[in-house]
């Protein structure tokens, strides 16, 4: 089933934050969102159900922390169920586990070069991390529609 277009929202799953960064209706650009707090989960699933109906989601690109090697990360189990659990509660969404090795550190790289106050800004990490796997996957999308 081909998706409709709409907005993509993008996760950077952490233990304790969660990177938010949301594309354009077109899928053209990805833009930095919220920072929200993991838990309690309760407090974060209605923030994320807050953004789903504002921003009119249409697909979510879920980080999927893997290792250097290709195998499961340390917190991948953690990102696999709560994918899973965000699925069942909105199974009218496509959600897709995303690669995400580096984006973590190209995140950090891009706050060195940042003005000091946006480099201390609490969540500014995780967001950028979002949106980097945001623009890894509209990249991805708009390239295998190219092809087709």
């Amino acid at each position: 089933m081909e998706p409709e277009k709409g907005r993509v929202l993008a996760l950077d799953v952490g233990t304790r934050r969660v990177g938010v960064a949301v594309s354009d209706p077109l899928r053209m650009t990805a833009q930095g969102g919220p920072t929200l707090e993991r838990y309690p989960t309760k407090s974060f699933v209605e923030s994320l159900a807050k953004l789903v109906v504002d921003w009119d989601i249409k697909e979510v690109a879920v980080g999927l922390p893997r290792g250097l090697n290709g195998r499961k990360g340390s917190t991948y189990d953690s990102v696999s169920e709560l994918i899973e659990e965000l699925r069942n509660r909105w199974p009218d969404i496509r959600w897709t586990p995303w690669e995400e090795r580096f984006t973590t550190v190209e995140a950090v790289n891009v706050l060195k070069s940042a003005p000091r106050r946006k480099r201390r800004e609490k969540g500014a990490r995780d967001r950028i991390a979002a949106q980097l796997i945001l623009q890894s996957y509209l990249q991805f999308h708009d390239r295998d529609e190219e092809l087709n």
